[in-house]
């Protein structure tokens, strides 16, 4: 009898505990959520392309801080830019914020690679190396001395050669991966986040409250027609990743087996030559770190490509109709 009313006390009160260890939703998220999730809208503004987005702040008098939002323009570049149709992919509402991502919510986040330099690892003295010092230091031989200094310092010389050829290397394969990174950034989508002191008001867990906030910045009024079509001009979309997008009557200048199609970072010179006929050079220079960047210009049919190279290898290139 003991044991059974021991037993009901905890019950009563480990209930009641763990409900309230419970944090439910805030009221009106998930109308919030279900109403934008899928949707697509048109953006006003440029958005930075990393997780940080934009940030607004309700409790300040003028929730964007546009020097803030010119930092991340110019530090990620933009992913999303003025008149960019874009889906709103996530919507998270928290306690005190509401996440309104776009195409992705921007990169960044946990599980993007966002270094962009790769280290050379030094080349370390081989046994040889290693046993020519240990004769010299054995030995009181001056002409012996002076053969075995001979072999050690060729050896050196060969280490110090190819330490200095993974460096270059490194340097290059940095130049690639900042430029994938760069290229990651761009379609990797933008958020905005909502951000209030304290706690969300009740009144603004709603789908036009949200819109409310967001109509400056953001193109709601093809929401409920399932999206707004993109525009074009000239016959060429809105850029989304620093290079014009061919609209479908350009389709056949990009197609899988179009030059430029294949054209990929990290190709040679001369292949690029191969494929896309003689280029003329932009510009030619030598920077700190002794790597020569050339810029060339090709015309492949009614295409204009700008190519980037470093140490003769593609960096980066960009594709538009002339």
């Amino acid at each position: 009898m003991y044991r059974s009313a021991l037993w009901a006390a905890l019950l009563a009160v480990a209930i009641p505990v763990s409900l309230c260890a419970q944090t439910p939703s805030p009221s009106g998220a998930d109308s919030i959520i279900s109403y934008f999730t899928g949707k697509q809208v048109v953006a006003k503004i440029d958005m930075p392309g990393t997780q940080k987005g934009i940030d607004l702040r309700f409790n300040k008098p003028a929730p964007m801080d546009w020097k803030e939002y010119s930092s991340r323009i110019k530090q990620f570049g933009p992913a999303i830019r003025k008149g960019d149709v874009v889906r709103i992919t996530t919507i998270v509402v928290k306690k005190d914020m509401i996440e309104f991502q776009l195409d992705g919510g921007g990169f960044g986040t946990f599980g993007d690679d966002t270094t962009t330099t790769v280290t050379a690892k030094p080349v370390e003295k081989s046994d040889y190396e290693k046993n020519l010092e240990q004769q010299i230091a054995n030995t009181d031989d001056p002409d012996k001395i002076r053969q075995l200094q001979r072999d050690l310092d060729r050896e050196r010389a060969r280490r110090e050669r190819q330490d200095a050829i993974n460096k270059s290397n490194a340097q290059i394969a940095s130049q690639l991966k900042a430029q994938q990174v760069a290229d990651n950034r761009a379609r990797g989508g933008s958020r905005f986040n909502l951000r209030w002191q304290g706690s969300i008001p009740p009144a603004q867990l709603t789908p036009d409250a949200v819109m409310a906030r967001l109509n400056e910045y953001l193109d709601f009024s093809g929401l409920q027609a399932g999206g707004p079509a993109p525009n074009t001009q000239n016959g060429v979309a809105p850029a989304q990743n620093g290079a014009a997008t061919p609209s479908p009557s350009d389709q056949s200048a990009t197609s899988a087996g179009s030059p430029t199609a294949q054209l990929q970072r990290g190709m040679k010179i001369e292949d690029v030559t191969s494929l896309l006929g003689q280029g003329r050079q932009l510009s030619e220079s030598v920077g700190d770190n002794g790597l020569k960047t050339q810029v060339y210009e090709y015309l492949p049919g009614d295409r204009r490509v700008e190519v980037t190279y470093v140490e003769g290898l593609v960096v980066r290139f960009t594709i538009t109709s002339r």
